[in-house]
């Protein structure tokens, strides 16, 4: 009975993982095209630019719109794209756009003309602090929960148990102090955007 059981545990996941690798496979042929072919009839090439340069696309996205309307022989106003893509832009390199996307532990792609990439990327570092102390803080979070976990084992020694529990109060240090020099680190810079 263990052993038909197992079987069919590991023909259950198996099937899982091939549905799951069909769904990838089919979501990256179709998920590629950045614009239908609705959107490509009725695109305003100004505003489509605008939109991606304000969520900080590189110039390379129009080829991806030229590749997404090619198939319905609709090519791209790259004069109007790249207008708009500027108004995005000036709307994307800002300091406090900046601070948010090196927060979010997201990658800088360089977009930004220079009068406004220096406050973009002096936010962004700040960000990227702040990033890093959340990631810290969720990592200590992740230990404490597994040296409570061994704790609350039964089959855990007497000194053991005592071991986890002075790991514990360091944690739980690191833990106090990574969430005051977020605390800290969050006024100071919001408090400069």
């Amino acid at each position: 009975m263990q052993k038909a059981n197992t079987c069919s545990k590991k023909t259950l996941l198996h099937r899982i993982t091939q549905a799951a690798l069909v769904g990838l496979l089919c979501a990256g042929f179709y998920g590629c095209a950045t614009l239908s072919e609705g959107e490509c009839k009725t695109a305003d090439w100004h505003e489509i630019g605008r939109k991606d340069g304000s969520k900080g696309y590189t110039r390379a996205r129009l080829h991806k719109h030229y590749e997404a309307c090619a198939e319905y022989k609709i090519e791209p106003q790259a004069d109007r794209y790249y207008a708009g893509r500027e108004v995005g832009l000036n709307q994307y390199c800002t300091p406090r756009k900046g601070f948010d996307e090196g927060r979010g532990g997201n990658r800088y792609r360089g977009v930004c003309p220079p009068d406004l990439e220096r406050g973009f990327l002096a936010a962004f570092s700040k960000g990227e602090m702040i990033h890093e102390i959340d990631t810290n803080i969720e990592s200590v979070e992740r230990d404490i929960s597994r040296k409570e976990q061994f704790l609350s084992d039964d089959d855990t020694s007497s000194k053991e148990r005592l071991e986890l529990h002075r790991e514990l109060r360091e944690l739980y240090d690191k833990l106090r102090e990574l969430n005051r020099d977020l605390f800290r680190l969050e006024r100071l810079y919001l408090l400069d955007l």
